[in-house]
């Protein structure tokens, strides 16, 4: 088989070796496509804004890749998405049309989609300014968000129309800065009623319109889940969870990105419950936490979900893919033990000098690794409801035991353990 070219737009250094690792296994070439300096060592890379100029990007890369052509584009950096569907598109590749991407990336659009699919999601209105509003009018509490958002950025529950104007006051911002970075188009915002139930997030690689394969993760700490803020904190493969809830929740997923009409390669769809039934929240046809997910995964299930959405976008038809990939076998994780991923928190804000008890932290036995967001020389932000930023996500094993801490306190732990020095 003639090796071929994975492309890589923008994406961070974990991904970018996950993707390295696949590559090397299926004997092809990765080409990271950046408008920085390259973030890897060793890596090839092309450095040009594709954002600003996806043609000539694309020109590049047909260029570089003469000798392998370039099967697939690929980032898993929401802000990246619509531009990676646009090289794909100049670049005649499988992958999602660009006006999906882009209508998956508008909550708002994508709200208007589902309602008129019957997919079943909280009512809500959008508002291009908050000068459409009309806050005395709407029933309390309510949910507000940045249409164009990520990273639970700006999303607050708030419980009055003093508050509702005052968070938009931040929205405007966040859409005059970091989204406006992204795109011009209109951003605007989303109001939409507050549900009060357990939340999981869905993740499932497609071909063709159809799942190869998925899993199911609970948003843990069910404090967070009250609001008013709902920073991405703490997920976890909760192998108790009854399959009847398992298999509602992951139909209404795919249900939600059907109708959005992603038909390859990743989704990350999240869906929260009111009285028991589900509701889908957003969907974005990305791996979930930049393809950290799909790590912790594998090391539970043996699952390699990064080797299956490769495949799912280098394969020309099923009976390509699923000779490639095989059958998929889930290993059983051994009862009373879960594996989760923990959003670390952290104090301060500045240019890091030192972060103390990083070594100790990736010591401990219940990591099994740290994946550092932010090191030192970088920059930290102050930690708010404005913080798009990760300083370090981890992922570990806990096991139920007598006498042992119960998963919260496990996770609060680590933020007692790490301290981030500043210059």
């Amino acid at each position: 088989m003639a090796s071929l070219t994975f492309v890589c737009l923008e994406t961070t250094e974990f991904f970018t070796r996950e993707l390295a690792r696949v590559a090397a296994v299926e004997r092809d070439q990765l080409l990271l496509v950046t408008a920085g300096p390259p973030p890897l060592e060793g890596f090839p890379s092309l450095v040009t804004d594709a954002r600003a100029d996806p043609a000539g990007t694309a020109a590049a890369i047909r260029a570089r890749c003469a000798e392998a052509p370039v099967a697939a584009v690929l980032t898993e950096r929401e802000v990246f998405l619509e531009t990676a569907a646009e090289l794909t598109e100049l670049l005649g590749v499988a992958g999602n049309p660009p006006e999906v991407v882009r209508a998956a990336r508008d909550k708002a659009r994508m709200k208007e989609i589902w309602s008129a699919a019957g997919v079943r999601t909280p009512a809500g209105r959008s508002f291009r300014s908050r000068a459409e509003l009309a806050p005395e009018t709407l029933t309390y509490p309510v949910v507000v968000k940045p249409a164009r958002g990520f990273a639970s950025c700006g999303v607050r529950r708030v419980d009055s129309p003093a508050e509702l104007l005052e968070q938009t006051k931040k929205i405007a911002l966040i859409n005059a800065t970091l989204v406006a970075r992204e795109s011009d188009q209109d951003a605007g915002l989303l109001v939409e009623e507050c549900l009060d139930g357990e939340e999981y997030s869905v993740d499932t690689v497609w071909f063709d319109g159809e799942p190869v394969c998925e899993f199911l993760l609970s948003r843990g700490h069910p404090g967070l889940l009250a609001g008013p803020y709902y920073p991405d904190r703490l997920y976890l493969l909760q192998q108790s969870l009854p399959e009847e809830r398992r298999r509602e929740v992951s139909a209404l997923a795919r249900d939600a990105v059907r109708a959005l009409g992603i038909r390859s390669g990743a989704s990350h769809t999240e869906v929260r419950l009111r009285g028991g039934v589900p509701y889908v929240l957003e969907s974005s046809a990305r791996p979930g936490a930049g393809g950290v997910f799909y790590e912790l995964v594998r090391r539970a299930h043996e699952v390699d979900f990064t080797r299956a959405l490769y495949l799912s976008l280098v394969c020309s038809d099923r009976a390509e893919l699923d000779a490639r990939l095989g059958l998929v076998r889930w290993r059983q994780v051994p009862e009373g033990a879960s594996y989760f991923w923990y959003n670390l928190p952290y104090r301060g804000a500045g240019l890091i000098e030192e972060i103390a008890g990083a070594e100790e932290l990736e010591r401990r036995e219940d990591v099994l690794f740290c994946v550092w967001h932010k090191r030192p020389g970088g920059y930290l932000h102050a930690y708010n409801d404005l913080n798009p930023d990760y300083f370090c996500t981890v992922v570990g094993r806990h096991t139920a035991a007598q006498g042992g801490p119960p998963l919260e306190e496990l996770v609060a732990s680590y933020d007692r353990l790490i301290d981030v020095g500043y210059r």
